[in-house]
């Protein structure tokens, strides 16, 4: 999937198009009460801090930037298109927390344009806690610099769109569709943590993408102790160096608590020795 599945990867919230789409969102699926850490925070202050980890967990900043005035995630790859993430700061004046929910939730912007890039097929299970508190943390941000340019499709693109990627809609409908294997209750939280912070770069249900990430089947490799260590450190057990795996632990899920670190870990190692005749 090339650059489409490394902007997912990078859990950019957003870069689209100017065509409309006339799909309609599937019925949202309920998210949990609590999922992670701090959500049942008390005050303005809590809720900010809160919301900064989980963009910093979601990597909001890894595609608007740190201020959240956009980038450019394609000047690598120009045959591709140019694929701009809007400047958020901008974004944040003209929609209600009603307009960011069904963004987060559905994939469907304001002005009802077909949406891409976004991951919101992950984004969709944050608790409702959670995503006020993201959009809190957006709108903390001054208004300053300018709109970037909608995006470009390119050859590049096409040919991902061949290959069977869909836009926001159609990834939060497959993902609702087909969730990670349900492991029990004693494993409900890690489950749920893992839709959010793992599956956008992994499948809907770990199964991983073709010639980018690997069913995470490849956890059962490693032992409780050790794949704690890869969630630390971003060092694999065979090899230090694990790409871009690395990078994302050590740019993003360092910030998880131990808590959230023990029920991601749990769940994936369920997963991964499950009898394989198990869905």
């Amino acid at each position: 999937m090339r650059l489409i599945a490394t902007i997912l990867a990078a859990t950019s919230l957003s870069a689209c198009d100017r065509n409309t789409s006339d799909e309609q969102p599937v019925a949202e699926e309920r998210p949990a009460a609590l999922i992670y850490d701090g959500g049942d925070y008390k005050t303005d202050t809590e809720g900010l801090a809160h919301g900064k980890r989980l963009a910093i967990i979601l990597d909001c900043t890894g595609c608007h930037g740190d201020r959240l005035q956009g980038y450019n995630a394609t000047t690598d790859e120009p045959d591709y298109g140019d694929m701009n993430a809007p400047n958020l700061t901008l974004i944040a004046q003209q929609y209600s927390d009603d307009d960011f929910r069904r963004l987060l939730r559905d994939g469907v912007p304001k002005d009802r344009r077909e949406f891409w890039f976004m991951p919101v097929e992950s984004f969709q299970f944050l608790s409702e806690a959670d995503m006020a508190a993201v959009i809190a943390y957006v709108r903390s941000f001054k208004p300053e610099g300018k709109q970037l340019p909608p995006i470009k499709k390119g050859k590049g693109f096409y040919e991902d769109l061949e290959r069977g990627f869909g836009n926001s809609v159609q990834q939060v409908a497959r993902y609702r569709s087909d969730p990670p294997p349900d492991m029990g209750p004693q494993y409900e939280r890690g489950r749920a943590l893992v839709r959010i912070t793992c599956a956008s770069c992994h499948n809907s249900a770990l199964q991983g993408y073709e010639g980018f990430t690997p069913n995470l089947d490849i956890a059962g490799a490693y032992s409780k102790e050790e794949l704690t260590h890869l969630l630390l450190t971003g060092e694999g057990k065979s090899k230090k160096n694990l790409g871009m795996m690395s990078d994302m632990v050590r740019r993003h899920l360092t910030q998880l608590t131990p808590g959230e670190r023990e029920a991601i870990v749990d769940y994936v190692l369920a997963r991964a020795n499950r009898p394989q005749s198990a869905n």
